[in-house]
């Protein structure tokens, strides 16, 4: 429940909260105990209520009034990288459900911090909160002016550029993911911009057997996440 887990991560600071009356008592309890601790006032309404303010009757019981989303700062997540950094870097993913999609799977699979972009990316919206399941509560995620110049900085820090391309001759699982990494995801048509192509140091592709040309952004950005965590884990169980 994204409501609940942006409750629970105190991350994104809640304006209004309503609850449905129909909700069980358990339900309730929880919520308001939740929204006690962060001196959150809470309004109890009929489902009819919650239906007219948020405009729908898929509310499950929870509506939450929210700012704009607290993006990180870029640099502050940058100093904090960790040995073999895991970075997703999105270049104007303009669907809010994949994008949504990608932070769910980037918090699953490891990924440290996602960096955005200013323009033509899709912005944290509800829906985009309730297709990461509240994933985006709980996965940094921070906004650059431009795209070029900050892949020019995770360069300089020592982080390899990798970009997915269905032109790229590498398959995924060839490429080594065991260093610090930005993973580079483009555009649903599209795909990466030129600029931002040329700056990557290794190119891979998924490599696929069905008819249909390409997978859906969302669908590729889980299993390009999971190779890396893969590799990843493979690595420390060698170590060990």
């Amino acid at each position: 429940m994204s409501v609940v887990e942006t409750l629970r991560a105190a991350r994104w600071p809640i304006l209004e909260l309503h609850l449905s009356k129909e909700m069980t008592a358990d339900e309730l309890h929880a919520a308001r105990k939740l929204a006690d601790g962060l001196n959150l006032p809470v309004s109890i309404d009929a489902p009819e209520v919650l239906t007219r303010l948020c405009r729908s009757e898929d509310h499950q019981g929870y509506l939450a009034k929210m700012p704009p989303f607290p993006y990180d700062d870029a640099e502050d997540l940058l100093s904090r990288r960790r040995d073999r950094a895991f970075y997703l870097v999105l270049d104007a993913v303009q669907d809010p459900f994949n994008f949504g999609a990608i932070i769910r799977s980037a918090d699953a699979l490891g990924v440290d911090a996602i960096f955005v972009g200013a323009a033509q990316q899709a912005d944290v919206t509800s829906l985009v909160v309730r297709s990461s399941a509240g994933a985006v509560n709980y996965t940094p995620l921070a906004r650059v002016t431009d795209l070029v110049e900050w892949l020019g900085r995770l360069k300089q820090t020592g982080v390899s550029i990798v970009g997915s391309s269905p032109r790229a001759k590498r398959d995924v699982a060839q490429c080594d993911f065991r260093r610090s990494v930005a993973l580079v995801l483009g555009n649903e048509a599209v795909g990466i911009r030129p600029e931002i192509l040329s700056l990557c140091d290794e190119r891979v592709l998924i490599r696929q057997k069905g008819h249909v040309g390409s997978l859906n952004a969302a669908v590729s950005a889980g299993i390009l996440c999971y190779e890396v965590a893969r590799q990843r884990n493979e690595s420390r169980a060698a170590s060990d």
